[in-house]
């Protein structure tokens, strides 16, 4: 009877550590993933972006390059343990098996011409220090020759809060007439977007107000609901207030807001909108799930 009890024990605790071994499996990474990507922002003689990828957790592992065609571009956000740690890591968010990361670039206008041709051809690739190497595979790569400058609005502050909420802060230096703001279709479904007409106030006192805010408190239209055109006084500030929904890519885009003055001038104004990945434990599941071919 002691003998059958004890094999009972031992066939339980079996049972039970493969199950686990199973389990911690199922929700590992073949291999890291970079997440999708929409960029479209003006270039620059040294224009910068960024990338989001994710680790297991129980590997340290790092996207050493970027790869298009016959060149390659370091991440200048490699991370380098000190003292010798290398099980040390950087990452930006550690959900339960994966690590959420980021990679930075820095390119003058010769790469930048590079990278594009390696993202139409579809031969970009993220190199990665266990020496993987993955197709990086964005929704949008584009670099832009930037808007001229504009003396009719001028950006006065950005804020940003902790409930995923950010925005910008404009002043008109004379009196304008706003049309409809337009996003990019791949944005619409990430984010919301409020417009708030402000007096000529301190700008630390409008942008403390807005921050302290849940996003159902702030007084402010959404876009969609605004009759257009918008017209701004000369003198007084636009919010753009943005709040992110759920978003599995990264967004950095320069949007085209366009106005005309009193004169009867036309003139384009652009505003940032950057929105990095907002992601639970579920959706990395999700994402595991479907890089490993088994998503229902």
């Amino acid at each position: 009877m002691k003998k059958n009890w004890f094999w009972g024990i031992v066939i339980t605790i079996l049972i039970s550590w493969i199950a686990n071994i199973v389990y911690f499996e199922l929700h590992q990474l073949k291999e890291p993933v970079v997440l999708n990507a929409y960029i479209d922002i003006p270039s620059s003689e040294k224009t910068n972006f960024s990338l989001f990828y994710l680790t297991n957790s129980s590997e340290v592992i790092e996207l050493e390059t970027l790869i298009a065609g016959e060149y390659t571009y370091s991440n200048e956000q490699n991370f380098s343990p000190w003292f010798g740690d290398l099980t040390a890591q950087s990452y930006r968010e550690h959900f339960t098996h994966q690590y959420l990361k980021q990679a930075s670039f820095t390119f003058d206008e010769q790469s930048l011409k590079q990278i594009v041709k390696g993202f139409q051809s579809n031969e970009l690739y993220a190199r990665f220090t266990n020496g993987q190497v993955v197709p990086v595979q964005l929704e949008k790569l584009n670099f832009r020759t930037p808007l001229s400058e504009t003396n009719y609005i001028s950006s006065t502050a950005g804020f940003g809060s902790n409930q995923g909420i950010q925005g910008n802060l404009f002043e008109a230096t004379e009196t304008v007439r706003m049309d409809e703001i337009t996003l990019p279709d791949s944005l619409i479904n990430k984010v919301e977007l409020k417009v708030q007409l402000l007096s000529d106030t301190s700008t630390n006192a409008q942008v403390e107000k807005l921050v302290n805010k849940e996003w159902e408190d702030i007084a402010a239209p959404l876009y969609t609901d605004i009759e257009w055109p918008l017209e701004i006084q000369k003198g007084d500030s636009v919010a753009l207030i943005f709040q992110t929904k759920y978003s599995d890519s990264y967004v950095n885009v320069v949007n085209d807001w366009s106005g005309i003055t009193e004169s009867r001038e036309a003139f384009s104004y652009a505003f940032p909108l950057l929105i990095e990945p907002s992601l639970l434990n579920q959706d990395i599941d999700d994402i595991v799930l479907k890089v490993r071919g088994e998503h229902k």
